[in-house]
């Protein structure tokens, strides 16, 4: 396969990948959601963390195994990340007052709400790969990191480097909760230099 080729379908894969995801948050907020995906780019590493600034962002990373191998990871800054949390603790919430529960610390919640959606939106993500390579990919416990933005690129791209990984996929996503609030995210798919020319067999 050429490489125009093989741009184009990694872009029909993050179009699938959206459509897929959209359907996985719907089922998990109970509210009609809508992700649009707005791009591909293919960045040298070191350009990275030049892309994000002190913002406080959330991060889940998760590792993945299989005809790719490698780390997504899940970025969404800081405030529209507790707009999700809300929507998503809600009920959570509601239940502790009714059974007069005691309710644990916001930064216990916090890391678990982020873990599950990535559980949700990356293996969703990545499911659309699995199913263009006609095979399975695995993935592992998330991760879960709260810093500034360009501190945590900063860190996987040491860590890319550690593994010999020049080049980063990034798909960019708007997520658009309907009726509610949009949400801007980045998925970054690293993929480890042994298994790029699966990439080929898409």
């Amino acid at each position: 396969m050429g490489v125009i080729d093989t741009i184009n379908k990694l872009v029909d894969i993050g179009k699938d990948a959206a459509e897929n995801t959209a359907n996985a948050f719907t089922g998990l907020t109970g509210e009609n959601t809508d992700i649009y995906f707005t791009g591909l780019r293919f960045v040298p590493i070191e350009y990275i963390p030049e892309q994000f600034d002190d913002e406080t962002c959330k991060v889940v990373k998760i590792n993945f195994d299989g005809p790719l191998s490698g780390t997504a990871v899940l970025m969404i800054n800081e405030e529209d990340s507790v707009k999700l949390e809300k929507l998503l603790l809600l009920d959570f919430v509601w239940d502790g007052l009714v059974n007069k529960a005691e309710l644990p610390e916001y930064s216990e919640i916090e890391e678990s709400v982020l873990n599950e959606v990535a559980n949700v939106v990356l293996a969703s993500f990545l499911n659309v790969f699995a199913n263009a390579l006609k095979s399975e990919i695995n993935i592992t416990t998330p991760e879960f990191t709260k810093d500034s933005g360009f501190n945590i690129v900063e860190s996987l791209v040491l860590d890319m480097a550690d593994k010999g990984i020049d080049n980063a996929l990034v798909f960019d996503n708007k997520i658009d909760i309907v009726g509610r609030f949009p949400i801007k995210s980045n998925i970054f798919v690293l993929i480890d230099p042994e298994k790029l020319q699966n990439l080929d067999n898409l």
